[in-house]
């Protein structure tokens, strides 16, 4: 078959500030095998001259078309993307990542060949020269095989709250664009309230239930770029917190029992995890982490929920335990133990170091 009479893919590609690797990420789309392609960049309000080097590639190449907007963040770069987009099927690319020379015809043969919403490819993860191949083959979700509904839903659903059953990434998949079209006109797939953090996700549990089926092939089609940037406080870190209120919503809307434990522990672990950011990295004082404690307790709509479901419980860990009993002092505590635990040993120095070395030089 002639490529121009094959279907059009839209790649959508979220830019901010990415100067330092824009050019390489360009390359890797510019250069696919397969070139029936409509490239979308969608700067969000950069302030380097990335907007710059995407505005030259779209002089370049007739592809690509750029979209300029105040910054919002990346859910609703993607949004603007995409609802910019005309192509059959959707892709997602981040600014300093780059796809595999055949993902695009990777990715479609096999959405073609399967007759399915949605493939499921695997990702390579590089830090400089450091890549490790296939990074995320860890998911339950079985290789090759068309997983339709009704077994999709019940099934792997459960994969959006914490337990390892379906890679959540917007990344490395191809979609059916109708697909993502009656779900943004029938729910919200972006939320203001998560723009930063776990929006992928957020994206994909909303998507989900629209799916008639999918694939996942055990080809790396993606490669990841991590840097030293993982390892530095994270302001965005609460909207984990609001998509845990959201998710508990959606577990009571289809009645999905076997979601609630994984995503109460999961919520858990979040609570800790940022009161200990919150003290490493000098964001607040003893009294200001308890106020956040005292205010998540107050605030969040999951909280009477995960505290009922725990009551009922008595094999509960320290943790939970602190948090019923509302010991302020005692979750401090172990807040402290937690900055100890993730932030001071030897091999997080260690690790921090190498990262931010290689980030710098590559």
């Amino acid at each position: 078959m002639e490529m121009s009479n094959r279907p059009l893919v839209s790649v959508l590609i979220p830019l901010y500030n990415q100067k330092r690797y824009f050019k390489d990420c360009m390359r890797s789309v510019c250069a696919q095998t397969y070139n029936n392609l409509e490239i979308i960049i969608v700067n969000d309000g950069s302030t380097d001259n990335s907007p710059l080097m995407a505005k030259e590639w779209a002089a370049r190449d007739s592809r690509v078309k750029v979209i300029d907007k105040p910054n919002e963040g990346l859910a609703f770069a993607r949004r603007d993307g995409y609802l910019a987009a005309t192509g059959e099927f959707v892709t997602f690319l981040d600014s300093d990542d780059m796809l595999v020379p055949d993902a695009v015809e990777t990715l479609l043969d096999t959405l073609l060949d399967k007759n399915v919403d949605l493939v499921v490819g695997l990702y390579d993860k590089k830090l400089g020269f450091i890549k490790q191949v296939k990074a995320d083959r860890g998911y339950a979700l079985p290789f090759n095989k068309v997983i339709a509904q009704p077994e999709l839903f019940d099934k792997y659903y459960i994969g959006f709250f914490n337990n390892g059953y379906f890679p959540a990434s917007a990344c490395a998949k191809l979609y059916r664009k109708s697909v993502i079209d009656k779900a943004f006109q029938e729910t919200e797939l972006y939320s203001p309230d998560i723009r930063f953090m776990s929006e992928d996700q957020y994206f994909n549990l909303k998507l989900f239930p629209y799916l008639r089926s999918l694939y996942r092939i055990d080809k790396s089609v993606y490669i990841y770029r991590y840097g030293g940037g993982t390892f530095g406080f994270n302001r965005n870190f609460p909207e984990l917190f609001a998509s845990s209120d959201k998710r508990l919503k959606l577990l009571d809307q289809f009645n999905y029992t076997q979601g609630y434990e994984p995503l109460f522990a999961e919520y858990v672990a979040c609570f800790y995890h940022h009161a200990a950011q919150l003290i490493h990295f000098k964001k607040a004082d003893k009294q200001g982490v308890i106020e956040f404690f005292k205010r998540e307790i107050v605030q969040r709509e999951l909280m009477p929920r995960l505290v009922e479901f725990y009551s009922a419980r008595a094999d509960n860990k320290r943790t939970v335990n602190l948090l019923l009993a509302r010991d302020y002092e005692g979750m401090y505590q172990f807040a402290c133990e937690e900055d100890d635990r993730l932030y001071r040993s030897a091999n997080y120095r260690v690790k921090k170091f190498i990262v931010g070395l290689l980030s710098r030089i590559f």
